[in-house]
């Protein structure tokens, strides 16, 4: 019986050290590190805008108008304009330029769906990337932006001809996309 109190003193003893290990070590890998110091980016800066939105007269209907010239802040691009029938549409070709030193990459594109949902819902935004060499349409992102590079994006506002509703009132729409773009990662 002392043998058996004995040993059970031992690997309480040795449950007691091994709780108190995991709490020292818990409380090491708890602990929040803070670094402090400086860094600088030297002569570094981050511009990436738009160059030029042109009207496509090609692809665009004669009919459509265009309420106001698009304008553009930054990475953002606002359109009005005014499609009076189902068929009608009007197409901007845009040219995004990196003037920075830091390189950047197309993440994506938003807004779409937001302009989508507003009314009138029958007038419709879309908007592809293009290839600067051939004009395809490249799907997907990591489209990189070299410095001093340019990206070429076609946007779409039209009013479908297989949709025959005609909204009441007010044909025009008024809506601003965005261009996302993030630094480059080696």
């Amino acid at each position: 019986m002392r043998n058996e109190s004995k040993r059970n003193g031992i690997i309480i003893g040795a449950l007691l050290i091994t709780i108190a290990l995991m709490t020292v070590g818990y409380a090491a890998l708890a602990t929040q590190l803070t670094i402090s110091g400086t860094a600088t980016a030297g002569d570094a800066s981050w511009d990436i805008s738009f160059l030029s939105i042109n009207k496509n007269e090609t692809l665009s209907t004669t009919d459509s108008v265009e309420n106001s010239a698009p304008t553009a802040t930054g990475t953002a691009a606002t359109f009005d304009v005014t499609l009076p029938k189902p068929g009608s549409k009007i197409v901007y070709d845009i040219v995004v330029q990196n003037t920075g030193t830091i390189d950047a990459t197309f993440k994506q594109l938003t807004g779409i769906d937001e302009l989508n949902a507003a009314a009138p819902t029958e007038i419709k935004y879309s908007a592809v990337r293009l290839d600067s060499e051939n004009g395809n349409v490249v799907n997907g992102t990591g489209d990189l932006l070299n410095t001093t590079g340019k990206n070429y994006f076609r946007v779409t506002i039209e009013w479908p001809a297989n949709l025959t509703t005609t909204p009441t009132g007010n044909v025009s729409k008024t809506g601003t996309i965005y261009l996302d773009y993030e630094q480059k990662i080696d």
